[in-house]
């Protein structure tokens, strides 16, 4: 697995120079040609978070030849290490993508565009605002915040940086969802009388619950980050 890790400027300076002396071999992946974006047009994506809804993402993430994925961050070493090998995969021989622990070592990065952040909801507020703070634009998965508070924090720290965020409620944008409301407005289904909906609840038997050793893979500590400690 690669290490994170962070190019200082002298360092950055050399291997550029390095790089500068030495004959080019380009991969033809790189290479803009008709229906295919060169890599300077692509746009730099770093995954944090890539179970579940983020492993989901990469995914869609590595089949789009728009961006490259260029950095995986999961405290998870097993979850890293799958995403790593599904970037590989991906970009055989032109893989470029690094694993990181710490979503800190991913920000500081200067070559990331953007991030995509799907992990547990008390971490959203502050890696989407630390993202901004770093000159990074956001994905960040549903919900957006926990508090009112975290969500001015956030609104904030785009508009102060000057950043593009979304946050995950892509039926909003639907095509599907966005027609159905142009019925409604425009009365194409007459006067709008009664509505029904529903939420889904969980079950209403309560499981039993006992602490469990920390699997050696997983960086517990990191994963609980601000929350109150609990085992």
């Amino acid at each position: 697995m690669r290490t994170a890790h962070r190019l200082g400027r002298r360092r950055l300076l050399k291997r550029a120079l390095a790089a500068a002396a030495s004959p080019y071999v380009i991969a033809s992946g790189a290479l803009a040609g008709p229906g295919r974006r060169g890599a300077n047009d692509r746009i730099n994506i770093a995954s944090i978070g890539i179970r579940n809804m983020g492993g989901g993402h990469l995914r869609a993430l590595l089949r789009n030849g728009d961006v490259r994925v260029v950095a995986v961050c999961d405290v998870d070493s097993k979850i890293r290490q799958g995403g790593l090998d599904r970037a590989k995969a991906a970009y055989g021989d032109a893989n470029v993508t690094e694993g990181y622990n710490d979503f800190r070592h991913v920000l500081a990065r200067d070559d990331v565009d953007a991030v995509v952040i799907a992990v547990p909801d008390h971490w959203h507020a502050p890696i989407s605002v630390a993202a901004c703070q770093a000159g990074k634009d956001v994905y960040c998965e549903k919900p957006m915040t926990l508090t009112v508070r975290e969500g001015r924090a956030m609104v904030d720290a785009v508009r102060r940086h000057g950043r593009v965020f979304q946050t995950g409620m892509q039926r909003r944008s639907d095509s599907n969802w966005r027609f159905a409301c142009e019925l409604v407005r425009n009365k194409r289904i007459g006067d709008l009388v009664k509505v029904e909906t529903s939420i889904s609840t969980r079950p209403q038997q309560v499981m039993a619950w006992q602490a469990e050793p920390v699997p050696p893979e997983l960086d517990y500590e990191m994963w609980l980050g601000p929350a109150p400690w609990q085992p």
